[in-house]
């Protein structure tokens, strides 16, 4: 019966399992390399102790590449290193992170992003993210004098007044805002 080929997808005869003569030859000597002796009819009545002579030779007349089926995957627990873009910026970003500061060395980087700002209020969330880019693990905490303890990047900023001046949002909660201050 004439029918196309599930292999090759060419209108030709095919047996029971949908293959044509050349597509079945190569499924045969597929189940023989994946060792699948059950599956195989080809490997039907040769005695164990011969499998691995068969498979030997088809290897070495066919080569050790599949033909039809797809190699068989181990499987393996999932890569724990995702390949997503917000995950990619991740390693990026600390790999490009700076990893010993100083709480002077943060608070020019604060300075500079700020005075690199064309607005003279630049939304502190911005600064924030900034920092926290630029240095590894930033913990507000480990900033300032010995003995304080900032539980936020905006306490350990507005300690500062000297150099930096806050304002919140009157309408919005949350949303604060920096600039340098005069002096």
């Amino acid at each position: 019966m004439n029918a196309i080929c599930r292999g090759c997808d060419l209108l030709l005869p095919v047996n029971d399992l949908g293959l044509c003569d050349d597509c079945y030859a190569r499924l045969e000597r597929d189940l023989i390399r994946m060792r699948d002796w059950e599956y195989s009819a080809d490997a039907f009545g040769v005695p164990d102790a011969q499998l691995e002579t068969l498979r030997d030779r088809v290897i070495r007349d066919y080569g050790a590449a599949y033909e039809l089926l797809e190699q068989p995957h181990e499987f393996k627990p999932k890569n724990k290193r995702s390949k997503s873009r917000a995950t990619q910026r991740k390693r990026e970003i600390a790999a490009q992170a700076i990893r010993e500061y100083s709480t002077d060395d943060v608070l020019q980087a604060a300075h500079d992003f700020i005075q690199a700002q064309t607005e003279s209020w630049v939304n502190f969330s911005r600064v924030s993210q900034h920092l926290y880019e630029r240095f590894y693990h930033l913990k507000p905490k480990r900033l300032g004098a010995p003995g304080k303890k900032y539980k936020s990047l905006l306490k350990f900023i507005a300690d500062y007044p000297d150099r930096f001046q806050l304002r919140s949002e009157p309408d919005q909660r949350g949303v604060y805002w920096i600039r340098l201050s005069d002096g």
